[in-house]
């Protein structure tokens, strides 16, 4: 796997480390590991969108319908995916990996683990709780969250559906989603280690700054000048 598209499946996977309290919007600084390279992120979260921003794409969803954008930066192309479209892509995908390898590999047929550890630490500002999450061989995530930040309610439902663009790495990244939202509060830092035969993947997204208030509509539109293109998920 290249690094850039593991770079944008992981920024895929970790699109929101923000959350809307009482409808207040937020925006959230952030750093992304992957490697020996470090990259900035910027989160951006209402009661209605939410969107992150990086250097090379950018992913809005829309809490309501669960229609999420997919940017790209470097050709300048965007793309839209309906819930209804991912979720048919998904369930054809599930079926095709029933009893083979791929799911194995993806700790398809793995129970999750989730453990509160001991330990406080502050990120961003906020005190955190110490939390780990693991799927056999296959997943490792450590996470501090912040009990004093709640995520809105559809918050993991829209990590999921982001979760489908990543392929058959999406299977394990929709198990872990649905298992987090035992975890409470926020995750304000979130390291992860992924194995599968060909690869070892460790990231880590941390929370630098959180700040509180309205945020413009414009931003959460696509650019000027960017074509749409077919979402990869319709023929």
């Amino acid at each position: 796997m290249r690094v850039s598209i593991a770079r944008r499946l992981f920024v895929c996977a970790g699109w929101l480390i923000a959350l809307s309290i009482s409808g207040q919007d937020l925006t959230v600084q952030s750093k992304f590991t992957m490697g020996n390279s470090e990259s900035p992120m910027t989160q951006y979260v209402t009661s209605e969108y939410g969107r992150s921003s990086s250097a090379q794409a950018d992913t809005i969803v829309h809490f309501p319908t669960g229609r999420m954008t997919m940017i790209d930066h470097k050709k300048r192309q965007y793309w839209e995916a309906t819930v209804d479209d991912m979720a048919a892509y998904w369930e054809k995908l599930t079926r095709s990996m029933r009893g083979t390898p791929l799911e194995d590999m993806f700790g398809g047929r793995t129970d999750p683990k989730l453990e509160k550890l001991p330990g406080k630490q502050k990120f961003a500002g906020y005190d955190c709780e110490r939390w780990s999450l693991s799927i056999g061989d296959v997943l490792e995530m450590d996470l501090w969250a912040a009990p004093g930040l709640q995520p809105p309610p559809r918050y993991y439902d829209s990590r999921k559906l982001a979760a489908t663009a990543m392929g058959p790495m999406g299977q394990l990244f929709q198990r872990v989603y649905e298992e987090l939202r035992k975890v409470k509060g926020f995750p304000l830092s979130t390291a992860i280690i992924i194995r599968t035969p060909m690869s070892r993947t460790q990231t880590l997204e941390e929370a630098t700054e959180v700040r509180k208030g309205p945020i413009p509509a414009s931003t959460f539109q696509v650019p000027d000048g960017y074509k749409k293109v077919n979402s990869p998920f319709v023929k």
